[in-house]
């Protein structure tokens, strides 16, 4: 009776047995590997049945019948599954015959017998896939001698190949009566497709002796490796929600074909009473699960990842503690406007909740220390990376920042006008290179930005230029003090032709006509004499106030018993 077993891979498996009860037995007779004689046809065969008995009968021998004498076969022990039952074994077509179909062979006789090999083997394959040591158990009889004897070959690929396995002596003889065998061989283990066959080896000779090879009781045992798996340690020990990571393992023993490990993670306090399924992976043998840490996960230092099977359903004897933290944020990149005045801004307070772990680069690519002065930046893409511990998915924010132009409305300064002076452009005693366009205004009232003396009062006038968002305006006084200039006798009726004509460059032009000063002296607002160079070019005097201040200047000129005066403005 054949019996083909698949069952959990647990200690021993008996993976196949065969008592030869059956119906159709789980061997095939008669086969033609390793050069044996196929069929029935030869002087010996391979059969089954349950006769032990002897007896005796005639041999053809060259035409002329040949007596022969059959020995019965030995009755089989207690030891033996239906003993004294169906049995494989060799007999003759002298003894079939001759109605004997014990265990025998012509050879015994000695005489008109060709020699030949007879094979029988396993009809199928069976797996030892996981199985650590595999036995091949059977009872077997054999007298024989030195050339006829009974082997064990095996095969990995289905049959396409037979090997010779370990046997006793010379082979399987010398034994009539029944023994049992246990043949294991390291090659055995971890195949598919495994069998096994039997094979007479029957040589002309005058010195056998029955029984032939006989068999029974046959069974395939595998020990297997218990299943397990060990959950090996990820390549870092903190995550984040949302990041990836391989989970290693190491399984050990027989999977099922369909088996898929999977890697479970625990709660933040490491409980797995509702793990949660983080990766799978198809697989028989030891491997990595690519994972997932899940999104919205509570933050936690106390989870803890494993490895199960399903086939058969099996849990890792151990756990590896992962932490899940808080993942990198360099915050949400906006667009910001800095005027070029305005004071050095901190990026990252731009950025709300961002890490601070991180670094910038500026337009150009270049780092920066995330301090933005504004009065030498450059408009364009600030970035910000975060560079955080962990091996989580690290963030960048980018800031497009503008830097707009600061308004100019030049430098504040202060100017004498005497109250006969003529009209006073603003604008033109303004320094600083002021941007033209603004407005002027006195007491929070427009001006035009000319002053008359005489009219306008004197005070403060200030200059206004509009700024463009965020700059604020900018603003400039020019404050006026109004004199009545007496005790300064102007050239009315002392210095016929004397008069400004106005600056050329740093040089101021004076008409003199005819006549030749003696001395000029050039006095400032306070009355104070400067020394002026100056050079006469016919009738009028250029003066050099190439190193003054923007102001208003008085030239005395002398000449004899009498002086002209001549008001200047220098800018």
């Amino acid at each position: 009776m054949l019996s083909l077993f698949v069952l959990p891979a647990l200690g021993q498996q008996v993976l196949f047995t065969e008592d030869f009860e059956g119906a159709q037995p789980g061997f095939t007779l008669n086969t033609a590997d390793m050069g044996s004689v196929p069929g029935t046809g030869g002087d010996n065969f391979w059969m089954v049945n349950n006769v032990f008995s002897g007896g005796s009968g005639t041999l053809d021998c060259l035409g002329f019948p040949l007596p022969i004498t059959i020995p019965a076969t030995a009755a089989q022990p207690a030891g033996i599954t239906s003993a004294n039952g169906n049995y494989l074994h060799i007999t003759s077509a002298a003894g079939v015959a001759s109605g004997v179909a014990n265990c025998h062979f012509a050879a015994a006789n000695g005489l008109c017998v060709n020699a030949g090999n007879h094979f029988a083997l396993m009809s199928a394959d069976v797996s030892t896939l996981g199985a650590a040591a595999v036995s091949l158990d059977f009872w077997w009889l054999c007298a024989g001698g030195a050339n006829s004897y009974g082997e064990v070959h095996y095969s990995t690929d289905g049959g396409s190949t037979w090997t010779l396995a370990a046997a006793p002596g010379s082979g399987y003889s010398n034994q009539p009566g029944w023994t049992q065998q246990s043949v294991s061989l390291p090659a055995f283990a971890g195949q598919a497709s495994l069998r096994f066959g039997f094979r007479f080896v029957n040589a002309v000779t005058v010195s056998a002796n029955d029984p032939a090879f006989g068999i029974d009781d046959l069974s395939i045992t595998a020990t297997m490796a218990i299943n397990g798996i060990t959950t090996g340690t990820p390549a870092s020990s903190a995550y984040c929600p949302g990041s990836t990571l391989n989970v290693p393992y190491t399984a050990t023993g027989a999977w099922g074909a369909g088996n898929v490990f999977t890697a479970e993670l625990s709660d933040d306090a490491g409980s797995f009473a509702a793990p949660v399924a983080i990766g799978t992976v198809a697989a028989t043998a030891s491997g990595v699960i690519p994972a997932t840490i899940p999104a919205g996960i509570t933050l936690g230092t106390g989870y803890l990842v494993r490895v199960k099977g399903s086939d058969p359903a099996t849990i890792a004897g151990n756990a590896t503690a992962i932490s899940i933290m808080e993942a990198p944020y360099a915050g949400e990149g906006i667009h910001l406007s800095f005027c070029e005045s305005a004071d050095p801004q901190v990026l990252l307070d731009f950025l709300p909740g961002a890490s601070a772990c991180g670094s910038w680069t500026d337009p150009a690519g270049d780092p920066m220390t995330g301090v933005l002065d504004p009065a030498v930046a450059i408009s364009g893409s600030y970035t910000y990376t975060t560079d955080c511990p962990g091996d989580c998915p690290q963030d960048q924010a980018i800031l497009i920042i503008d830097i707009v132009p600061a308004p100019n409305a030049g430098d504040s300064t202060s100017v004498l006008v005497c109250s006969n002076d003529p009209d006073l452009a603003l604008f033109s005693v303004l320094s600083g290179m002021p941007t033209a366009g603004g407005a002027w205004s006195f007491i929070a009232a427009p001006h035009t930005g000319i002053f008359t003396p005489g009219e306008d009062l004197p005070g403060c006038y200030f200059y206004t230029v509009q700024g463009v968002a965020p700059c604020p305006a900018a603003s400039a006084q020019v404050c006026i003090t109004v004199e009545n200039c007496t005790g300064i006798e102007e050239q009315a009726g002392h210095w016929a032709g004397l008069q400004w004509l106005g600056q050329e460059g740093h040089a101021q032009r004076l008409a003199v006509g005819t006549g030749q000063p003696e001395s000029i002296n050039v006095h400032d607002a306070s009355g104070r004499v400067l020394p002026i160079p100056f050079r006469r070019d016919g009738q009028h005097l250029l003066l050099d106030l190439a190193d003054v201040a923007s102001g208003i200047y008085l030239v005395r000129l002398v000449q004899g018993d009498r002086a002209g005066t001549v008001r200047l403005v220098h800018r």
